[in-house]
Parts: C-alpha cells; structure tokens; sequence
C-alpha cells in the first residue's frame, strides 16, 4: 500500500511527495503502540512465529510508506495490513503446513500445548473469510466497523461474518465443554 506520487529511497528517505518526518515517526510511534494486538493477530492468522516477525516487518513498510485512509481507525488499518500480509505469507506455504493442523500448530505462553492446538483447529474449519473476521473482533479487539475496514467489506458482512464464526465454534465444542472457563 504505497503511496501514490511517493518515491522512498533504499535508505527510507522520502524522495519527493512524501509525508515529513514528522509523519514517519508518529506512524512508527502508532506500530510501537499496537504492536501487541499486531503481533497476537499475526499469530492468530500465520501460527509460526518466524512468519509472524516477517508479516510484522511487511506491515511496518507499508504503514511507513502510507497513511491510513480518511475514517478508519488506525488500529483498523494496522490489522488490514496485518491481514493482507499474513495471506501473503500463507499463500508461500505448502498446503500441509498451514495452520490448523497439530503437527504444524505452535504452543503459546498464554495456552496449554492441548488448548493451543484445538483452538487452532477450531479455527481451522471455519471458512477464510470468517476465521479472519472472528480473528480480528476476538483476538484483534476490534468492533464490527473497524473489522469491516480492516476486511474492505461493508459492516452488515463484517457483523455476519463474526456471528457465522463464531457460532461455528461455539458449535465445535465437544458436549459437556465448559469453554474453558476456571
């Protein structure tokens, strides 16, 4: 997403049409904010740590070589392009190794081994476009709207989607589940 009429040198330096530097370091200011979020949505969509740090490294030029439309949240815009670069790396894996599959699934600090890998595969069986929008509501925190901005869908999909997704897992759960719930 670079911007038009803006030319960056291999070095970072504006060539002409570009915003101050001003600019550039209140955007790096708003990728060090949100890193957090950014990092577990990456992680939510790649599963790889390693592929997470490059998704995360892509977002960083393009946020540095754009600016986020009129209207959108910048978190919203942030996670468009965390969204967009995780389907980039993924779209690079062999099929075998996408997430959802256990022998390809990551533990997290946050999980166990066993609840990582069942979230994981939850996930797995929902279609892209819901598992994206569940992704960025739950784990991304974001609202209907900004989900749509994130997604470019208007808000009535966005919102369907999520519910779709999210019914789906709550459907998955094995009977007696308690949702983890301690």
């Amino acid at each position: 997403m670079r911007a038009v009429g803006r030319e960056m040198s291999e070095d970072g330096e504006d060539r002409g049409g570009g915003a101050p530097s001003a600019g550039r370091e209140a955007r790096s200011a708003l990728l060090a904010d949100h890193a957090p979020v950014l990092g577990r949505v990456a992680m939510a969509l790649v599963g790889d740590p390693a592929r997470v740090e490059q998704v995360l490294e892509q977002v960083a030029r393009e946020a540095g070589a754009a600016v986020a439309p009129d209207g959108v949240a910048p978190l919203a815009w942030l996670l468009g392009l965390v969204r967009a670069a995780s389907a980039t790396q993924l779209s690079k894996l062999p099929l075998r190794t996408r997430p959802g599959r256990e022998d390809a699934a990551p533990t997290t600090e946050r999980m166990g081994a066993g609840e990582a890998i069942a979230a994981r595969a939850a996930l797995a069986t929902l279609k892209p476009t819901e598992r994206e929008a569940v992704i960025l509501s739950l784990v991304g925190g974001l609202e209907a709207a900004d989900v749509a901005a994130a997604c470019g869908v208007d808000v009535g999909t966005a919102k369907t989607r999520i519910a779709r997704g999210v019914e789906q897992l709550l459907e998955s759960r094995a009977p007696g589940d308690d949702g983890g719930a301690r």
